[in-house]
């Protein structure tokens, strides 16, 4: 599957001469459901204290560019923490990224906002996940967003590993056009078994994409409930482009029934929106 390079994916900040990414105008929407959740979340967060953590596997440059609009935005490690310190900072930040430059980057614009303390990771999602839980306290209050740049990057193992922690919650955001369009080579290539194992006892690899993604997709949501999550199926929204094209799904894992009711009051999950199982 073709990835976009470098000078594809980002450009250069004129502002602070970092480099930022390339997004599209949904990034924003993405953003205004981050946000809403870190601030909704916040009395929760309060009684935790410095024991309350947010963690992005993920993180990019920390700085975007709308490619429509040309609109400078921050990226989500930035936006989730920048709307926590508003009512009740993060007592500790764990950012990582593939890229030794997003993480750079991701850093010192963190530090310019006076958010942290922050602690860095460099490498591949399933080894900086354990890296972050080894210092993740288990009677803390913690959150994860993961934005991988496609459904391979996110290997099953990530989503177990922070599961380990007992009050962990997940605000997972993938490309649903990417597995639409490479589900049947993922299959193929044996990529898929990486992101939901076991999913050839539960796909027909001969039915069309669009029902080959639902079964796949039901199918990694019911491993998640495994991990002692709430059903994450009523926890799927869907957002669909002008053409109703299917753009992304946002998906949120919570142990709690208090971060089921949360996440109701962000999200726009009625019959239009809800992934349809």
């Amino acid at each position: 599957m073709p990835t976009k390079r470098p000078e594809e994916r980002y450009d250069i900040d004129p502002v602070d001469g970092s480099r930022r990414e390339i997004v599209g105008g949904w990034a924003q929407e993405k953003h205004l459901r981050l946000r809403h959740y870190v601030d909704i979340s916040r009395a929760a967060r309060r009684k935790f204290g410095r024991n309350s953590t947010f963690t992005d596997l993920y993180c990019g440059p920390g700085r975007a560019a709308v490619k429509d609009t040309g609109e400078v935005i921050p990226g989500s490690a930035i936006a989730a923490c920048a709307e926590a310190a508003r009512h009740a900072s993060f007592g500790a930040i764990h950012i990582a990224d593939l890229d030794a430059v997003n993480v750079s980057a991701c850093r010192d614009r963190l530090n310019g906002e006076g958010l942290g303390p922050i602690s860095t990771y460099i490498g591949k999602a399933e080894e900086t996940a354990r890296q972050v839980v080894s210092k993740l306290s288990p009677s803390g209050l913690h959150f994860a967003f993961l934005d991988p740049y496609s459904v391979q990057a996110l290997p099953f193992e990530v989503i177990q590993t922070l599961a380990e922690l007992p009050k962990m919650d997940l605000l997972i955001h993938f490309s649903a056009m990417d597995m639409q369009r490479n589900v049947k080579q993922l299959m193929s290539n044996g990529k898929l078994d990486v992101f939901a194992p076991g999913w050839r006892d539960h796909v027909d690899p001969a039915v069309r994409n669009d029902v080959a993604v639902l079964a796949v997709f039901r199918h990694w949501c019911g491993l998640i409930k495994k991990l002692g999550y709430q059903d994450v199926s009523d926890n799927v929204e869907l957002v669909s482009g002008s053409k109703n094209q299917p753009l992304y799904w946002l998906v949120l894992a919570s142990k709690s029934a208090l971060g089921q009711a949360f996440w109701g009051k962000v999200s726009n999950v009625t019959a239009q929106h809800r992934f349809d199982f």
